[in-house]
């Protein structure tokens, strides 16, 4: 919608240098844009002195309106109740308790986090990084905190696997993702690397046919992408898994469930569904975690289920991801399930619940 306001030529917009050098970085950027009441410039501008403001102008054109509940703009634009005094906390998962040297997260037995920066093309509301962007983190790993974390994973040979996160990984110089890729691609025992990205939703242009033979040029990689709404799934986003597959890169998608923005049976079945149209594989479903500064994005437990239920035997099964929420204090990931038994029957055989919600015995 609001993408007339640049007025700029499709080659300039289609450039991710561009993109980013036209980032809102300001509530007062951002009002020359969007029509935003008095009351609500103002509540921008407290909530951007503690969490700062990044939109790319591509990121902010996909808004339909400028009705506040747009599912764009509440995952982009500053909202009073991030202010609050809640239950939430700045790092929910411990991920810093995790880290046996710098920027290395290692809480699974085969698999490590690597937390390479604290950029992104937006800064999504709901982050549960957000504690790092105001933080003293450097904008980019040192060759002595690279060679820290080589040796740990040289050290750690059940590890096999590393998650290359930010920020937004893919936000790097590409002589500094260039030199993570080789580094982490010589460790032996390693033998995939994961790319945790939101560019692809919020930065498609970033991917070119050479930037994704970059990303392919070490050991396998797979990419995560975060597309938590339909709107998300556009015709740049299709080009740039397109790209990305071209390279040899699967792609697999997460989706924070958030409230008021996706919290519904037919927006994830729109969602899912058009994912597994742009080749990605919805590969998991994130009940919100209790982050200081999201907590009003949280819905309940259960409402997830409810949704997975709903979903269950209406869309194909490759369109279903797994539902799971974080254990405190770092403890990993639970997956739930939808209950799908019912009770027994007069002879004491179980009853199943069908998706049609037939209850249905089957002898063991």
């Amino acid at each position: 919608m609001f993408k007339q306001y640049w007025q700029t030529e499709s080659t300039r917009w289609s450039d991710w240098r561009w993109q980013l050098k036209n980032q809102i970085r300001s509530s007062s950027e951002l009002a020359q844009i969007v029509p935003l009441a008095p009351e609500r410039l103002a509540e921008i501008t407290a909530v951007e002195q503690v969490y700062p403001l990044r939109i790319s102008p591509y990121y902010l054109s996909l808004a339909q309106s400028s009705n506040p509940d747009d599912p764009i703009l509440r995952q982009c634009l500053p909202d009073g109740a991030e202010l609050l005094l809640n239950d939430g906390q700045p790092d929910a998962l411990a991920e810093e308790t995790h880290s046996p040297v710098p920027r290395l997260v290692h809480r699974y037995a085969d698999r490590a986090l690597y937390i390479s920066n604290k950029h992104c093309a937006v800064h999504c509301r709901h982050c549960m990084r957000k504690r790092h962007w105001c933080s003293e983190m450097a904008s980019q790993p040192s060759n002595e905190e690279i060679a820290q974390a080589q040796k740990y994973l040289r050290e750690h040979p059940e590890l096999r696997e590393i998650l290359i996160s930010g920020g937004d990984p893919l936000l790097l110089p590409e002589n500094k993702l260039h030199q993570l890729i080789e580094a982490f691609s010589a460790v032996p025992n390693i033998e995939i690397l994961r790319f945790g990205s939101r560019l692809p939703a919020t930065l498609p242009q970033r991917f070119t046919p050479r930037f994704c033979r970059l990303l392919a040029s070490g050991k396998p990689a797979w990419l995560v992408s975060h597309f938590n709404h339909p709107s998300e799934l556009t015709i740049e986003a299709a080009q740039a898994v397109e790209h990305l597959l071209q390279a040899g890169i699967p792609v697999l998608n997460q989706t924070v469930l958030l409230k008021g923005i996706n919290d519904n049976a037919e927006t994830l079945k729109k969602l899912f569904t058009g994912l597994l149209r742009l080749k990605i594989k919805p590969y998991y479903l994130f009940h919100a975690d209790p982050i200081q500064g999201c907590m009003h994005f949280r819905t309940g437990l259960q409402k997830g289920l409810e949704i997975l239920d709903a979903l269950r035997g209406r869309i194909s099964g490759m369109a279903l991801p797994h539902y799971a929420f974080d254990l405190p204090q770092g403890e990993g990931k639970i997956r739930l399930e939808p209950d799908v038994k019912a009770n027994l029957d007069p002879e004491g055989r179980q009853l199943y619940r069908s998706y049609q919600g037939k209850c249905i015995a089957y002898d063991m």
